[in-house]
Protein backbone atom coordinates (compact mmCIF):
# COMPACT_ATOMS: atom_id res chain seq x y z
CA UNK A 1 0.00 0.00 0.00
CA UNK A 2 2.85 2.37 0.89
CA UNK A 3 4.58 1.62 -2.40
CA UNK A 4 1.41 2.39 -4.35
CA UNK A 5 0.98 5.72 -2.53
CA UNK A 6 4.58 6.74 -3.23
CA UNK A 7 4.18 5.91 -6.90
CA UNK A 8 1.02 8.02 -7.07
CA UNK A 9 2.76 11.01 -5.49
CA UNK A 10 5.70 10.66 -7.86
CA UNK A 11 3.46 10.76 -10.91
CA UNK A 12 1.72 13.81 -9.49
CA UNK A 13 5.08 15.56 -9.22
CA UNK A 14 4.88 15.96 -5.46
CA UNK A 15 7.04 13.06 -4.32
CA UNK A 16 8.66 13.62 -0.94
CA UNK A 17 11.80 11.46 -0.87
CA UNK A 18 12.13 8.95 1.92
CA UNK A 19 15.29 8.52 3.94
CA UNK A 20 15.98 5.32 2.04
CA UNK A 21 16.32 7.12 -1.33
CA UNK A 22 19.12 9.65 -1.78
CA UNK A 23 17.85 12.87 -3.39
CA UNK A 24 19.47 16.13 -4.55
CA UNK A 25 17.79 19.49 -5.03
CA UNK A 26 19.28 19.86 -8.53
CA UNK A 27 20.00 17.25 -11.15
CA UNK A 28 20.88 16.88 -14.84
CA UNK A 29 18.87 15.05 -17.47
CA UNK A 30 20.13 14.90 -21.07
CA UNK A 31 22.12 18.15 -20.78
CA UNK A 32 19.40 20.16 -19.06
CA UNK A 33 19.59 20.98 -15.36
CA UNK A 34 16.48 20.91 -13.20
CA UNK A 35 15.81 22.15 -9.67
CA UNK A 36 13.16 20.99 -7.20
CA UNK A 37 10.67 23.66 -6.23
CA UNK A 38 10.26 24.34 -2.53
CA UNK A 39 6.48 24.07 -2.67
CA UNK A 40 6.74 20.47 -3.92
CA UNK A 41 4.79 21.18 -7.09
CA UNK A 42 7.49 19.81 -9.36
CA UNK A 43 10.73 21.03 -10.90
CA UNK A 44 11.91 23.96 -12.96
CA UNK A 45 14.42 24.14 -15.76
CA UNK A 46 17.39 25.87 -14.15
CA UNK A 47 19.94 25.96 -16.99
CA UNK A 48 21.14 24.39 -20.21
CA UNK A 49 24.28 24.58 -22.30
CA UNK A 50 22.76 22.68 -25.21
CA UNK A 51 22.83 24.09 -28.73
CA UNK A 52 20.49 23.39 -31.62
CA UNK A 53 16.86 22.43 -31.00
CA UNK A 54 15.86 21.71 -27.40
CA UNK A 55 12.69 19.87 -26.38
CA UNK A 56 11.84 20.01 -22.69
CA UNK A 57 9.83 16.96 -21.54
CA UNK A 58 6.75 17.20 -19.35
CA UNK A 59 8.28 14.88 -16.73
CA UNK A 60 11.82 14.00 -15.68
CA UNK A 61 13.25 11.38 -13.33
CA UNK A 62 15.70 11.96 -10.51
CA UNK A 63 16.75 8.55 -9.36
CA UNK A 64 13.55 6.58 -8.85
CA UNK A 65 11.32 9.65 -8.60
CA UNK A 66 9.44 11.24 -11.49
CA UNK A 67 8.66 14.96 -11.42
CA UNK A 68 6.48 17.23 -13.53
CA UNK A 69 8.27 20.12 -15.23
CA UNK A 70 6.17 23.12 -14.18
CA UNK A 71 8.46 26.13 -14.56
CA UNK A 72 11.38 27.69 -16.39
CA UNK A 73 13.69 29.24 -13.81
CA UNK A 74 15.34 32.63 -13.65
CA UNK A 75 18.06 33.03 -16.29
CA UNK A 76 17.56 29.43 -17.44
CA UNK A 77 18.31 30.18 -21.12
CA UNK A 78 19.90 33.61 -20.69
CA UNK A 79 22.58 34.04 -23.37
CA UNK A 80 21.79 30.57 -24.70
CA UNK A 81 23.14 29.59 -28.12
CA UNK A 82 20.31 27.16 -28.77
CA UNK A 83 18.32 27.53 -31.98
CA UNK A 84 14.86 26.67 -30.65
CA UNK A 85 13.14 25.63 -27.42
CA UNK A 86 9.87 23.73 -27.14
CA UNK A 87 8.25 23.79 -23.69
CA UNK A 88 5.74 21.20 -22.48
CA UNK A 89 2.11 22.04 -21.69
CA UNK A 90 2.90 21.45 -18.00
CA UNK A 91 4.94 24.66 -17.68
CA UNK A 92 2.92 27.26 -15.78
CA UNK A 93 5.54 29.92 -15.01
CA UNK A 94 8.48 31.38 -16.90
CA UNK A 95 10.58 33.40 -14.47
CA UNK A 96 12.57 36.63 -14.88
CA UNK A 97 15.13 36.91 -17.72
CA UNK A 98 14.62 33.23 -18.59
CA UNK A 99 15.30 33.82 -22.32
CA UNK A 100 16.99 37.23 -22.04
CA UNK A 101 19.79 38.02 -24.47
CA UNK A 102 19.77 34.62 -26.13
CA UNK A 103 20.26 33.58 -29.76
CA UNK A 104 17.11 31.47 -29.85
CA UNK A 105 15.06 31.97 -33.00
CA UNK A 106 11.93 29.99 -32.09
CA UNK A 107 10.16 29.38 -28.78
CA UNK A 108 7.06 27.22 -28.28
CA UNK A 109 5.49 28.20 -24.95
CA UNK A 110 3.09 25.28 -24.70
CA UNK A 111 -0.55 25.70 -23.70
CA UNK A 112 -0.39 25.69 -19.90
CA UNK A 113 1.46 28.95 -19.27
CA UNK A 114 -0.09 31.21 -16.62
CA UNK A 115 2.61 33.75 -15.79
CA UNK A 116 5.52 35.52 -17.47
CA UNK A 117 8.06 37.18 -15.18
CA UNK A 118 10.05 40.34 -15.95
CA UNK A 119 12.32 40.71 -18.97
CA UNK A 120 11.69 37.14 -20.10
CA UNK A 121 12.54 37.67 -23.79
CA UNK A 122 14.28 41.06 -23.55
CA UNK A 123 17.28 41.74 -25.79
CA UNK A 124 16.85 38.42 -27.65
CA UNK A 125 17.41 39.98 -31.02
CA UNK A 126 17.16 36.75 -33.05
CA UNK A 127 13.74 35.73 -31.69
CA UNK A 128 11.50 35.51 -34.73
CA UNK A 129 8.94 32.82 -34.02
CA UNK A 130 7.01 32.87 -30.75
CA UNK A 131 3.95 30.68 -30.32
CA UNK A 132 0.77 32.45 -29.36
CA UNK A 133 0.35 33.43 -25.72
CA UNK A 134 -1.96 30.71 -24.38
CA UNK A 135 -5.49 31.09 -23.08
CA UNK A 136 -4.54 30.67 -19.43
CA UNK A 137 -1.90 33.40 -19.29
CA UNK A 138 -3.02 35.95 -16.70
CA UNK A 139 0.14 37.84 -15.73
CA UNK A 140 2.88 39.47 -17.82
CA UNK A 141 5.79 41.30 -16.18
CA UNK A 142 7.69 44.35 -17.41
CA UNK A 143 10.16 44.66 -20.30
CA UNK A 144 9.35 41.29 -21.79
CA UNK A 145 9.62 42.17 -25.47
CA UNK A 146 12.12 45.01 -25.69
CA UNK A 147 14.81 44.76 -28.37
CA UNK A 148 13.10 41.78 -30.05
CA UNK A 149 13.99 43.27 -33.42
CA UNK A 150 13.15 40.15 -35.46
CA UNK A 151 9.74 39.59 -33.86
CA UNK A 152 6.98 40.86 -36.15
CA UNK A 153 3.92 39.97 -34.08
CA UNK A 154 2.85 38.99 -30.57
CA UNK A 155 -0.08 36.66 -31.04
CA UNK A 156 -2.56 35.70 -28.33
CA UNK A 157 -5.06 32.89 -28.07
CA UNK A 158 -8.55 34.30 -28.76
CA UNK A 159 -9.71 32.50 -25.61
CA UNK A 160 -7.38 34.50 -23.34
CA UNK A 161 -9.43 36.64 -20.95
CA UNK A 162 -6.68 39.11 -20.02
CA UNK A 163 -4.87 39.98 -23.26
CA UNK A 164 -5.37 40.21 -26.99
CA UNK A 165 -3.36 40.95 -30.11
CA UNK A 166 -4.29 44.06 -32.10
CA UNK A 167 -2.66 43.70 -35.51
CA UNK A 168 0.26 41.94 -33.85
CA UNK A 169 0.64 44.39 -30.93
CA UNK A 170 -0.06 43.15 -27.42
CA UNK A 171 -2.98 44.88 -25.64
CA UNK A 172 -5.12 44.30 -22.61
CA UNK A 173 -8.36 42.48 -23.41
CA UNK A 174 -10.32 45.75 -23.15
CA UNK A 175 -7.98 47.41 -25.64
CA UNK A 176 -7.36 50.30 -23.27
CA UNK A 177 -3.76 49.38 -22.37
CA UNK A 178 -1.00 49.00 -24.93
CA UNK A 179 1.24 46.35 -23.35
CA UNK A 180 4.12 45.52 -25.72
CA UNK A 181 5.24 46.25 -29.26
CA UNK A 182 7.16 43.70 -31.40
CA UNK A 183 10.01 45.78 -32.80
CA UNK A 184 10.15 43.80 -36.04
CA UNK A 185 6.65 44.96 -36.96
CA UNK A 186 7.74 48.40 -38.23
CA UNK A 187 9.38 51.65 -37.24
CA UNK A 188 6.23 53.77 -36.96
CA UNK A 189 3.04 53.23 -35.01
CA UNK A 190 -0.36 54.88 -34.63
CA UNK A 191 -2.07 54.11 -31.34
CA UNK A 192 -5.77 53.40 -31.87
CA UNK A 193 -8.27 55.73 -30.22
CA UNK A 194 -9.52 54.30 -26.96
CA UNK A 195 -6.00 53.52 -25.76
CA UNK A 196 -5.64 55.29 -22.41
CA UNK A 197 -2.43 53.69 -21.10
CA UNK A 198 0.94 52.82 -22.61
CA UNK A 199 2.77 50.21 -20.56
CA UNK A 200 6.28 50.34 -19.21
CA UNK A 201 8.96 49.69 -21.88
CA UNK A 202 6.46 49.60 -24.76
CA UNK A 203 9.08 50.86 -27.26
CA UNK A 204 12.11 50.59 -24.97
CA UNK A 205 15.46 50.93 -26.79
CA UNK A 206 13.85 50.76 -30.23
CA UNK A 207 16.37 53.12 -31.80
CA UNK A 208 15.11 52.46 -35.32
CA UNK A 209 11.66 53.84 -34.45
CA UNK A 210 10.84 56.91 -36.53
CA UNK A 211 7.33 58.15 -35.78
CA UNK A 212 4.62 57.76 -33.18
CA UNK A 213 1.06 59.09 -33.15
CA UNK A 214 -0.68 59.43 -29.79
CA UNK A 215 -4.43 58.94 -29.29
CA UNK A 216 -6.61 61.68 -27.83
CA UNK A 217 -7.76 59.18 -25.21
CA UNK A 218 -4.29 58.79 -23.66
CA UNK A 219 -4.03 59.27 -19.86
CA UNK A 220 -0.90 57.40 -18.77
CA UNK A 221 2.57 56.78 -20.22
CA UNK A 222 4.57 54.15 -18.35
CA UNK A 223 8.21 54.16 -17.31
CA UNK A 224 10.76 53.89 -20.13
CA UNK A 225 7.93 53.51 -22.63
CA UNK A 226 9.99 55.20 -25.37
CA UNK A 227 13.44 55.44 -23.81
CA UNK A 228 16.36 55.49 -26.26
CA UNK A 229 14.13 55.93 -29.29
CA UNK A 230 16.79 58.31 -30.53
CA UNK A 231 15.40 58.81 -34.03
CA UNK A 232 11.73 59.01 -33.15
CA UNK A 233 9.57 62.03 -33.84
CA UNK A 234 5.88 62.54 -33.20
CA UNK A 235 3.24 63.28 -35.81
CA UNK A 236 1.15 64.96 -33.10
CA UNK A 237 1.65 66.38 -29.61
CA UNK A 238 0.84 64.81 -26.28
CA UNK A 239 -2.93 65.07 -25.90
CA UNK A 240 -4.85 67.26 -23.50
CA UNK A 241 -6.14 65.00 -20.76
CA UNK A 242 -2.82 63.18 -20.23
CA UNK A 243 -2.25 62.72 -16.49
CA UNK A 244 1.05 60.87 -15.94
CA UNK A 245 4.44 60.71 -17.62
CA UNK A 246 6.43 58.15 -15.67
CA UNK A 247 10.19 57.75 -15.16
CA UNK A 248 12.32 57.75 -18.29
CA UNK A 249 9.28 57.76 -20.56
CA UNK A 250 11.02 59.84 -23.25
CA UNK A 251 14.59 59.61 -21.98
CA UNK A 252 17.15 60.02 -24.78
CA UNK A 253 14.49 60.67 -27.42
CA UNK A 254 16.82 63.20 -28.93
CA UNK A 255 14.73 64.28 -31.91
CA UNK A 256 11.27 64.42 -30.38
CA UNK A 257 9.67 67.76 -29.52
CA UNK A 258 6.68 67.58 -27.17
CA UNK A 259 4.67 69.94 -25.00
CA UNK A 260 3.62 68.89 -21.53
CA UNK A 261 -0.19 69.33 -21.39
CA UNK A 262 -1.66 71.42 -18.58
CA UNK A 263 -3.54 68.34 -17.34
CA UNK A 264 -0.37 66.40 -16.39
CA UNK A 265 0.04 65.67 -12.68
CA UNK A 266 3.14 63.42 -12.67
CA UNK A 267 6.50 64.00 -14.36
CA UNK A 268 8.80 61.19 -13.27
CA UNK A 269 12.57 60.98 -12.93
CA UNK A 270 14.40 61.34 -16.27
CA UNK A 271 11.09 61.69 -18.09
CA UNK A 272 12.58 63.94 -20.80
CA UNK A 273 16.31 63.92 -20.11
CA UNK A 274 18.66 64.32 -23.10
CA UNK A 275 15.87 65.63 -25.32
CA UNK A 276 18.10 68.02 -27.19
CA UNK A 277 15.47 69.74 -29.35
CA UNK A 278 12.92 70.84 -26.74
CA UNK A 279 12.80 74.64 -26.82
CA UNK A 280 9.93 75.35 -24.44
CA UNK A 281 8.96 73.63 -21.21
CA UNK A 282 5.85 74.52 -19.25
CA UNK A 283 5.45 72.59 -16.01
CA UNK A 284 1.74 72.55 -15.11
CA UNK A 285 0.53 73.45 -11.62
CA UNK A 286 -0.96 70.01 -11.09
CA UNK A 287 2.54 68.51 -10.97
CA UNK A 288 3.44 68.54 -7.28
CA UNK A 289 6.97 67.23 -7.80
CA UNK A 290 9.22 67.41 -10.85
CA UNK A 291 11.33 64.24 -10.78
CA UNK A 292 15.11 64.02 -10.69
CA UNK A 293 16.80 64.69 -14.04
CA UNK A 294 13.35 65.18 -15.56
CA UNK A 295 14.59 67.66 -18.19
CA UNK A 296 18.37 67.31 -17.92
CA UNK A 297 20.34 68.46 -20.99
CA UNK A 298 17.47 70.12 -22.84
CA UNK A 299 20.22 72.12 -24.50
CA UNK A 300 17.93 73.98 -26.93
CA UNK A 301 15.67 75.29 -24.17
CA UNK A 302 14.84 78.98 -24.52
CA UNK A 303 11.75 79.29 -22.33
CA UNK A 304 11.04 77.65 -18.98
CA UNK A 305 7.82 78.23 -17.06
CA UNK A 306 6.89 76.61 -13.76
CA UNK A 307 3.27 77.16 -12.79
CA UNK A 308 1.82 77.91 -9.38
CA UNK A 309 0.97 74.62 -7.67
CA UNK A 310 4.33 72.89 -8.16
CA UNK A 311 5.89 72.15 -4.75
CA UNK A 312 9.18 70.24 -5.24
CA UNK A 313 11.82 70.53 -7.94
CA UNK A 314 13.95 67.38 -7.83
CA UNK A 315 17.72 67.06 -7.97
CA UNK A 316 19.11 67.85 -11.44
CA UNK A 317 15.55 68.50 -12.67
CA UNK A 318 16.71 71.10 -15.23
CA UNK A 319 20.42 70.37 -15.07
CA UNK A 320 22.48 71.75 -17.98
CA UNK A 321 19.55 73.22 -19.83
CA UNK A 322 20.77 76.16 -21.87
CA UNK A 323 19.28 79.29 -23.36
CA UNK A 324 16.52 80.49 -21.04
CA UNK A 325 17.18 83.90 -19.47
CA UNK A 326 14.42 84.17 -16.91
CA UNK A 327 13.39 81.80 -14.14
CA UNK A 328 10.54 82.41 -11.73
CA UNK A 329 10.11 79.81 -8.98
CA UNK A 330 6.44 80.10 -7.98
CA UNK A 331 5.24 80.77 -4.46
CA UNK A 332 4.06 77.18 -4.00
CA UNK A 333 7.53 75.65 -4.33
CA UNK A 334 9.05 74.62 -0.99
CA UNK A 335 12.17 72.71 -2.10
CA UNK A 336 14.69 73.16 -4.89
CA UNK A 337 16.92 70.11 -5.35
CA UNK A 338 20.68 69.97 -5.76
CA UNK A 339 21.96 71.02 -9.19
CA UNK A 340 18.31 71.56 -10.16
CA UNK A 341 19.11 74.51 -12.44
CA UNK A 342 22.80 73.98 -13.02
CA UNK A 343 23.55 75.83 -16.22
CA UNK A 344 25.98 75.14 -18.99
CA UNK A 345 29.29 76.92 -18.53
CA UNK A 346 28.62 80.67 -18.53
CA UNK A 347 24.90 80.04 -17.97
CA UNK A 348 22.36 82.24 -19.73
CA UNK A 349 20.15 83.07 -16.73
CA UNK A 350 19.75 86.83 -16.16
CA UNK A 351 16.78 87.04 -13.83
CA UNK A 352 16.09 84.67 -10.93
CA UNK A 353 13.10 84.88 -8.59
CA UNK A 354 12.39 82.50 -5.72
CA UNK A 355 8.86 82.42 -4.29
CA UNK A 356 7.89 83.14 -0.72
CA UNK A 357 7.53 79.48 0.40
CA UNK A 358 10.94 78.21 -0.71
CA UNK A 359 12.40 76.67 2.45
CA UNK A 360 15.32 74.66 1.08
CA UNK A 361 17.83 75.10 -1.74
CA UNK A 362 20.00 72.09 -2.63
CA UNK A 363 23.73 72.04 -3.24
CA UNK A 364 24.83 74.01 -6.30
CA UNK A 365 21.21 74.44 -7.32
CA UNK A 366 22.17 77.29 -9.67
CA UNK A 367 25.74 76.31 -10.47
CA UNK A 368 27.24 78.20 -13.45
CA UNK A 369 24.35 80.68 -13.38
CA UNK A 370 25.20 84.39 -12.96
CA UNK A 371 21.89 86.30 -12.90
CA UNK A 372 22.02 90.10 -12.87
CA UNK A 373 19.11 90.24 -10.47
CA UNK A 374 18.09 87.79 -7.77
CA UNK A 375 14.84 88.01 -5.83
CA UNK A 376 13.99 85.83 -2.85
CA UNK A 377 10.57 86.55 -1.36
CA UNK A 378 10.89 84.14 1.58
CA UNK A 379 10.80 85.93 4.93
CA UNK A 380 13.00 83.19 6.44
CA UNK A 381 16.12 82.59 4.30
CA UNK A 382 15.81 79.20 2.56
CA UNK A 383 18.12 76.63 4.15
CA UNK A 384 21.36 75.98 2.28
CA UNK A 385 23.30 73.43 4.27
CA UNK A 386 26.34 72.82 2.08
CA UNK A 387 29.46 74.64 3.32
CA UNK A 388 31.80 73.66 0.48
CA UNK A 389 30.02 74.66 -2.73
CA UNK A 390 28.12 77.83 -3.60
CA UNK A 391 24.47 77.81 -4.70
CA UNK A 392 25.23 80.13 -7.66
CA UNK A 393 28.30 81.11 -9.63
CA UNK A 394 30.42 83.31 -7.35
CA UNK A 395 30.53 85.85 -10.14
CA UNK A 396 27.03 87.05 -9.22
CA UNK A 397 27.59 87.60 -5.50
CA UNK A 398 27.82 91.31 -6.25
CA UNK A 399 24.47 91.35 -8.10
CA UNK A 400 21.55 92.87 -6.21
CA UNK A 401 19.73 90.41 -3.98
CA UNK A 402 16.19 91.60 -3.23
CA UNK A 403 14.67 90.20 -0.03
CA UNK A 404 11.98 91.30 2.45
CA UNK A 405 13.29 94.40 4.20
CA UNK A 406 12.78 92.98 7.67
CA UNK A 407 14.81 89.90 6.72
CA UNK A 408 17.97 91.53 5.37
CA UNK A 409 19.96 90.87 8.54
CA UNK A 410 18.80 87.25 8.55
CA UNK A 411 20.00 86.78 4.96
CA UNK A 412 23.35 88.35 5.82
CA UNK A 413 23.79 85.75 8.57
CA UNK A 414 22.43 82.68 6.75
CA UNK A 415 24.78 80.10 5.25
CA UNK A 416 25.06 80.49 1.49
CA UNK A 417 23.17 83.76 1.42
CA UNK A 418 25.93 85.45 3.42
CA UNK A 419 28.18 85.31 0.34
CA UNK A 420 26.19 88.10 -1.31
CA UNK A 421 27.31 91.68 -0.84
CA UNK A 422 24.52 93.78 -2.36
CA UNK A 423 21.32 93.29 -0.34
CA UNK A 424 18.23 95.26 -1.35
CA UNK A 425 14.74 95.48 0.16
CA UNK A 426 11.88 94.30 -2.05
CA UNK A 427 10.48 97.82 -1.85
CA UNK A 428 13.30 98.99 -4.14
CA UNK A 429 12.67 96.30 -6.69
CA UNK A 430 10.72 98.41 -9.13
CA UNK A 431 11.38 97.07 -12.62
CA UNK A 432 14.93 95.95 -11.97
CA UNK A 433 16.11 93.12 -14.11
CA UNK A 434 13.09 93.07 -16.39
CA UNK A 435 13.74 95.86 -18.83
CA UNK A 436 13.86 93.41 -21.71
CA UNK A 437 10.28 92.18 -21.19
CA UNK A 438 7.73 93.21 -23.77
CA UNK A 439 4.76 94.99 -22.19
CA UNK A 440 2.25 94.44 -24.98
CA UNK A 441 1.55 90.83 -24.02
CA UNK A 442 -1.57 89.13 -22.68
CA UNK A 443 -1.77 89.39 -18.90
CA UNK A 444 -2.37 86.08 -17.12
CA UNK A 445 -2.44 87.32 -13.52
CA UNK A 446 -1.43 90.10 -11.17
CA UNK A 447 -0.05 89.44 -7.69
CA UNK A 448 0.09 92.09 -4.97
CA UNK A 449 2.75 92.26 -2.24
CA UNK A 450 3.35 94.57 0.68
CA UNK A 451 6.64 96.45 0.74
CA UNK A 452 7.95 93.80 3.14
CA UNK A 453 7.33 91.13 0.52
CA UNK A 454 4.17 89.53 1.96
CA UNK A 455 1.65 88.47 -0.68
CA UNK A 456 -1.84 89.91 -0.17
CA UNK A 457 -5.18 89.87 -1.96
CA UNK A 458 -5.74 92.46 -4.64
CA UNK A 459 -7.26 95.56 -2.98
CA UNK A 460 -10.91 95.98 -3.86
CA UNK A 461 -10.75 99.75 -3.57
CA UNK A 462 -8.22 102.56 -3.26
CA UNK A 463 -6.63 102.37 0.18
CA UNK A 464 -3.71 104.77 -0.19
CA UNK A 465 -1.13 102.01 0.41
CA UNK A 466 1.97 101.25 -1.61
CA UNK A 467 2.21 97.78 -3.18
CA UNK A 468 4.63 95.79 -5.27
CA UNK A 469 2.58 94.51 -8.22
CA UNK A 470 3.90 91.51 -10.13
CA UNK A 471 2.30 91.10 -13.56
CA UNK A 472 2.58 87.66 -15.12
CA UNK A 473 1.99 87.07 -18.84
CA UNK A 474 0.65 84.04 -20.65
CA UNK A 475 4.06 83.32 -22.21
CA UNK A 476 5.56 82.91 -18.73
CA UNK A 477 7.36 86.27 -18.60
CA UNK A 478 6.66 88.83 -15.87
CA UNK A 479 7.34 92.35 -14.65
CA UNK A 480 7.07 93.97 -11.27
CA UNK A 481 6.57 97.56 -10.23
CA UNK A 482 5.93 99.59 -7.09
CA UNK A 483 2.50 101.26 -7.24
CA UNK A 484 0.51 103.55 -4.96
CA UNK A 485 -3.10 102.35 -4.73
CA UNK A 486 -5.13 105.55 -4.87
Amino acid sequence: MKKSLLSLLAVAGMMIPSAAVAQTTTFDVDGVKYALLEDGSGVEVSSSTLKGDIVIPSTVKNGNVTYRVVAVGKSAFENSEATSVKLPNTVRIIKDIAFCGCDIVSIDLGTGLEELGNNVFGASQELKNLSELPAGLVKIGAQNFYMNFALTAINVSPDNKMFKSVDGVLYSKSGRTAVSYPCGKGTSYVFPEGTDSINESFFNTFQAATQITFPKSLKYIGGQAFTYCRNMTSTNDLPAGLLEIQYGAFSNCRKIVLTVPSTVKVIGNQAFNNNYLMKKVNVPGGVKEVGQNAFTSASALTELTIAEGVEILGDYAFNQCGGYKRLVIPNTVTKIGGYAFRGVTGGSLKYLELGEKVAEVGVRAFMNQKPDTIICRAVIPPAYTNTVYDMVDPGCFGSPLFVPEASIDAYKAANGWNKFTNYKPLSELGGAGISDIETDKTVAAEDFYTLSGMKVAKPEAADGNMYIVVTRYTDGSMKSAKKLNR
